[in-house]
């Protein structure tokens, strides 16, 4: 060991140069000990370094045999590598068939799994059948012989480091990716080809189910072939079970992915119309309100159009795909028929919740968005078309849907009654508290002066209904525009009724013009009780006379008229013409009455003026007969003094004469007084 030799130079580095010193020989010493310790262990651990070296000899001894073992089961699988890789890269094979939508690949691919899986199967059960068999009886023991499901095999063989089973695990799981992709195409707007397609893949999918565990109870059952068999043909019935379980498995896979493909063509149309409702309401805002309602009902249309097309395509395309398959098999066996039933059960139950939906979506859609009768009558043909449609695969809905039109037409014929009403109202309301009459009243104008007139309106009036089919307005109300206005907008409700006449209605759209009515007079009372009232200001007698001349003509003018306008509107016109005509005949029988009764009147008047000019010169000819008589009389009188005077002086005479003669007999010549009046009546006459 060589050291460095240290002269001190000085007396500044003597003291440095002897720690130095001091150092190297501290540092031998530790190093002679450490050397002593060690050979002090190796003498103690003699035995355990000999055991050691004796391991490792054998060792090395074994591990030379196990190469050569590894080679020479190494050497089959060299010379078969290419038959190996191709075994592995299955999965990532059958991964990209999937994801490249090569189904019948990926088909060919699965069954190949079942097949090697069952070769596989063989290969281990003539080692390891006695061993599994306990673990079978087992598990057959149980409830109703369970058997080892085939992901908990495929994980015990992973757990063993078995290949095969590791490539038919992961070949599972691409069929369960596989399983999804055909569900999520399903979810997608295809065709019929394209879903028979799909549809028989999933059913190819199926049967590779249904033989991995056929394979599995065959092989799984141990005991020889005579057992395979026993257990093969018992399982039958089990097996046919699962099989109808799948398919109806199937069918409800397809109504759910078919109902999510429906379900995103009607939500792309319900936010397409929610955009149009945005729209349209901007569009009002900037005046531009018909577009909008245009819009609206577009988008409604295009929404039940949508519903249509794709619930029927998903009815026929499960009638064409299922229905056939079950008439085929339906000769097989009594259960087939049960599950044809079923099939149809579920497609009734689909059918009916969807329309359901349809309906309850169609109601919301009809209270807000709907707001005249031309959009209510295409919907109405939109939905009817609809239903006739889904009556072609026995869902006929029809009458499902007066329900949600007929309350909707009554509202709306119904909010234009309420709306002229309300305008009557408030026009009565605005004059009343400002006291004037002016708008309350116009020109009036008259249509009949006498009874030929009123004969000739009458024939004006029919030939009117009969061609143009409705009833004349009454010209009288043009005196009161507020009652005018209100028929406006009456007849204006029944305008709408031109473009969808719903017979169901008929009774709604009745009641709500008997309350029409019953409101509108009730807003009259109370109008000419609010004009009654002491105290109001302006043209008080007008508005009292308006109010009370308003209100008798609403109960004698108004009211049949607007009665016999609803009869024409819902299609009695035979009704409203009778009516119309009675009213107006007995119009022309009052008036023709009235005028009778004036001429009597007239003609007694004049018959009592002829009777006292009549009894007057009847006195003056009795006075004038009397003055005669009286003249007569005293003529007479004068006479009968004159003959009275004559007969006395000749009475005189001859008693001069026959003075002798009177003596001697008196009776003879002398004449009673009664002989002298005599002789006076034939002198003067019976007069």
């Amino acid at each position: 060991m060589a050291t460095n030799t240290v002269l001190p130079i000085n007396a500044g580095t003597s003291s440095s140069a002897y720690y130095e010193v001091d150092e190297r020989v501290a540092a031998r010493h530790a190093v002679a000990l450490a050397d002593e310790r060690w050979r002090s262990l190796c003498t103690q651990h003699a035995s355990t370094f000999v055991a050691a070296e004796r391991r490792s000899a054998s060792i090395r001894g074994a591990l030379k045999e196990l190469l050569n073992e590894i080679d020479g089961k190494a050497k089959p699988c060299v010379r078969r590598h290419s038959s190996l890789l191709e075994l592995l890269e299955l999965p990532s094979l059958m991964d990209a068939c999937v994801r490249s939508s090569l189904y019948e690949d990926a088909l060919s691919i699965a069954g190949f799994a079942n097949t090697l899986e069952r070769r596989h199967l063989l290969e281990q059960g003539g080692s390891g059948g006695q061993q599994s068999q306990p673990q079978t009886q087992t598990d057959k023991k149980g409830d109703g012989q369970r058997q080892i499901s085939n992901e908990d095999s495929q994980k015990l063989h992973k757990k063993k480091g078995d290949v095969v089973a590791g490539v038919v695990f992961e070949i599972r799981r691409r069929e369960e990716d596989l399983r999804r992709m055909l569900i999520h195409r399903l979810r997608q707007d295809v065709t019929m080809p394209q879903c028979l397609e799909v549809v028989t893949a999933l059913r190819r999918l199926n049967g590779v189910e249904l033989e991995r565990r056929n394979i599995s109870k065959s092989i799984g059952g141990g005991g020889g072939a005579a057992a395979s068999a026993a257990a093969l043909t018992s399982s039958d019935h089990d097996l046919e079970g699962v099989h109808a379980a799948m398919e109806m498995r199937l069918q409800v896979d397809f109504l759910e992915a078919r109902d999510s493909w429906l379900e995103a063509g009607v939500n792309k149309v319900g936010s397409v119309q929610a955009a149009a409702v945005a729209a349209s309401s901007s569009s009002s805002l900037s005046g531009n309100k018909s577009s909008g309602t245009s819009a609206q009902a577009e988008q409604i249309l295009d929404g039940i159009e949508q519903y249509r097309t794709r619930c029927f395509d998903i009815v026929t395309q499960f009638l064409a795909i299922f229905r056939g398959s079950f008439t085929a098999s339906s000769t097989a066996s009594s259960s087939s028929s049960d599950n044809h039933d079923h099939s149809f059960s579920l497609l009734s139950m689909w059918t009916a919740r969807r329309v359901q939906s349809f309906l309850t979506t169609l109601s919301s859609n009809m209270a807000s968005h709907v707001n005249d009768t031309a959009t209510l009558r295409d919907a109405l043909d939109a939905a009817s078309f609809f239903a006739s449609s889904m009556g072609r695969v026995g869902a006929d809905f029809q009458p499902l849907l007066a329900p949600i039109f007929e309350p909707r037409l009554t509202e709306m014929i119904a909010g234009h009654w309420n709306d002229g009403l309300n305008g009557m109202m408030e026009t009565l309301k605005a004059c009343r508290d400002a006291g004037v009459a002016g708008p309350l009243f116009g020109t009036e104008t008259s249509t009949n002066a006498d009874g030929t007139h009123g004969s000739v309106n009458l024939d004006h009036s029919v030939e009117m209904m009969q061609s143009s089919r409705t009833p004349a307005p009454p010209r009288k109300l043009l005196a009161m525009p507020a009652l005018a206005r209100f028929l406006n907008a009456y007849l204006g409700g029944l305008n709408e009724l031109r473009r969808c006449l719903l017979p169901g209605a008929f009774y709604a759209i009745r009641s709500a013009q008997r309350k029409l009515i019953v409101d509108a007079k009730m807003a009259l009372q109370a109008n000419e009780r609010s004009v009654l009232t002491p105290g109001l200001r302006g043209e008080a007698s007008r508005l009292r006379e308006v109010a009370s001349k308003m209100k008798t003509e609403f109960d004698h003018c108004l009211e049949p008229y607007m009665t016999g306008c609803l009869e024409v509107a819902l299609g009695s016109m035979d009704y409203a013409m009778k009516e119309a005509k009675a009213a107006e005949q007995a119009r022309v029988e009052a008036e023709k009455a009235k005028a009778e009764k004036d001429a009597a009147e007239r003609a007694k008047a004049k018959a009592e003026a002829l009777d006292r000019e009549k009894a007057k010169v009847i006195e003056q000819a009795k006075a004038k007969a009397l003055e005669k008589e009286k003249l007569e009389e005293a003529l007479a009188k004068e006479a009968a003094d004159k003959k009275e005077k004559d007969s006395i002086s000749d009475i005189d005479h001859a008693l001069d004469q026959n003075e002798v003669n009177v003596v001697d007999n008196p009776t003879s010549s002398l004449k009673t007084e009664s002989d002298f009046f005599d002789d006076g009546d034939d002198m003067y006459g019976s007069d």
